[in-house]
């Protein structure tokens, strides 16, 4: 299946000539962190390659960005396997670490932010109300992660998106934790729709102090 945009409301699928790796690690990233596929899930090149209709080389490249970010692991006898989460130890070191990258992406953008971004965010909330009205849990968090990966994008700093990636990946089941934890699923689309809406209110302190807030 040729690779698609990311995150909710994607586009059409795209030709397979023009799908790179890094779309194919795009893909199976947000797979992992949507927990469409959990852990100890196994990976070939070969049904990779059927998949995305690409040759084989592009998914070797794309398999190695991903253990180099933690997200897959290889052993000998067991290939190519989705990456268990960081030990708790380890999680509580990231979390705050992820929290200070977001907020100072936030505060490069912020002032910036313009009709197009709020948009998309709109966008990724739709589907993420939609996805909590079904109960459509890889759904959501699928949107939750593309809602705070947008930050990183707009902030156009590669060197972030990469630290932001890695420490995300480590921590790839959280995005489902926070559903666990929810009596209401709709909390989390009006968790994300309040974000949003600082955002809008172009109030710099609260929008940054609510983005600190909400990343736990």
């Amino acid at each position: 299946m040729p690779a698609k945009r990311r995150g909710p409301a994607a586009d059409q699928p795209r030709n397979s000539a023009e799908i790179t790796t890094t779309d194919v690690a795009d893909q199976l990233r947000d797979d992992i962190l949507s927990g469409r596929l959990q852990v100890g899930h196994r990976l070939t090149e070969l049904s990779l390659s059927q998949r995305f209709e690409v040759g084989r080389g592009r998914v070797r490249e794309a398999i190695h960005q991903l253990i180099r970010q933690g997200l897959l692991v290889t052993r000998v006898n067991c290939g190519v396997t989705v990456a268990p989460d960081a030990p708790k130890a380890i999680r509580d070191l990231i979390i705050p670490i992820r929290r200070t990258v977001e907020v100072y992406a936030l505060g490069l953008i912020f002032d910036e932010l313009d009709e197009a971004t709020f948009s998309r965010w709109e966008e990724i909330l739709r589907a993420m109300h939609d996805a909590c009205l079904t109960q459509d849990f890889h759904a959501i968090a699928e949107a939750d992660v593309a809602f705070h990966r947008l930050i990183l994008e707009r902030s156009k700093q590669p060197d972030l998106m990469v630290i932001w990636e890695t420490l995300v990946g480590r921590i790839h089941s959280h995005f489902m934790q926070v559903q666990w934890r929810q009596t209401r699923l709709l909390n989390i689309y009006d968790e994300h729709r309040q974000l949003l809406d600082t955002f809008r209110s172009k109030d710099r302190a609260a929008a940054i102090a609510l983005l600190s807030a909400k990343i736990e």
